[in-house]
């Protein structure tokens, strides 16, 4: 059971560009206004939250994770406050590219471990308020865990939120950081996988059983079993998505089946994809009775694109199209099916 069927496809087809190219803001236009990705309330909701402000906060370093609604204008006015409390966030990264997926929310653990980094400020913006929420990192994959406290301020007004903070800090801690940048430090480079990147199929998935991490929720599990039994050629095995690769190496896996979920011009970037060939618009291939057809996604739409990555090397393997979809499990459903085209298998 897939949610795309072939009628709204067939009537998606006869619309002029002007409506498909509506019809596909429309569908836009709420991700655009809502204040948490799926991820990132998955991510949150395991802090503790306290009403004391952390007592180190002034001391240690902090990295802003901003949501897409934030202009410029209200990320250097966020740090130019915080220089002034102390609060030394040494960059500013967009949680579409930190939360994207397994192996970027790995790349950038690994940075911000290296960066000796302590908190983690959440920025959230809704149409009715802000939300600055100040987490401890966790120091792995996971970012925040069952030991990670936090505390948050809200306020409609982000100047108001800013001052609030800002009394709060000065008023109950001392101030040790001073060298602090007077803009926010973005475009971080980060390198998200060790190994090459391939437009084309694992040959190893043939002779070797594959990892399928779990889902968040027992019916999406239960759906992505059943779908992997009846279209996926190979061996295959659930595995608990906390498992770390080499442990899953050991036990025999040679690949993993990975997925990322973001916009789609960001997940293009993510992969590796060329820049120049990312327009306003992105041709997704999907099948009907094997058949490969075309359809448009806008570029900015949040999207899933699945691959597979060789444990041991770390190579990662996207498959011979662009095959990201609006469900994952579409998006899954699509990058199967083109395995299957390209291995000749009926």
């Amino acid at each position: 059971m897939w949610p795309i069927c072939l009628y709204q496809m067939s009537v998606f087809s006869r619309c002029s560009s002007a409506m498909k190219l509506a019809i596909q803001f429309i569908a836009l236009f709420p991700f655009c206004l809502s204040a948490q990705s799926a991820e990132e309330q998955q991510v949150t909701q395991r802090i503790t939250w306290t009403n004391t402000i952390p007592s180190d906060l002034l001391s240690v370093r902090s990295v802003v994770l901003f949501q897409n609604s934030f202009t410029k204008a209200e990320l250097d006015q966020t740090q130019k406050y915080f220089q002034q409390t102390g609060i030394d966030a040494v960059c500013y990264l967009n949680t579409a590219y930190v939360l994207a997926g397994a192996d970027t929310q790995k790349a950038f653990a690994n940075y911000f471990s290296v960066r000796n980094i302590k908190y983690l400020i959440f920025v959230q913006k809704t149409e009715k308020e802000f939300t600055y929420a100040f987490a401890t990192y966790a120091g792995n994959k996971n970012l925040i865990d069952k030991t990670s406290t936090g505390w948050k301020q809200s306020n409609s007004s982000l100047e108001e939120l800013l001052r609030t903070v800002y009394r709060l800090s000065v008023s109950n801690l001392k101030k040790q950081n001073f060298l602090i940048n007077d803009l926010p430090e973005m475009d971080i480079p980060m390198a998200y996988f060790t190994g090459r990147i391939n437009q084309n199929f694992s040959v190893e998935a043939k002779s070797f059983k594959t990892a399928v991490p779990k889902m968040a929720s027992e019916k999406d599990n239960a759906e992505l079993e059943a779908f992997l039994k009846q279209y996926y050629p190979f061996k295959f095995e659930l595995v608990d998505p906390q498992t770390e690769e080499a442990d899953l190496g050991a036990k025999g896996f040679r690949t993993i089946l990975r997925m990322v979920h973001t916009r789609g011009k960001i997940a293009r970037e993510i992969l590796g994809y060329d820049p120049t060939q990312t327009g306003r618009s992105l041709a997704t291939t999907y099948f009907v009775d094997g058949v490969p057809q075309i359809k448009t996604i806008l570029s900015e739409e949040p999207i899933y694109k699945f691959y597979m990555k060789s444990i041991e090397y770390g190579n990662i393997f996207l498959g011979n199209k662009w095959d990201a979809d609006l469900t994952w499990q579409d998006a899954l459903r699509n990058y199967i099916l083109a395995y299957r085209a390209d291995a000749k298998i009926n």
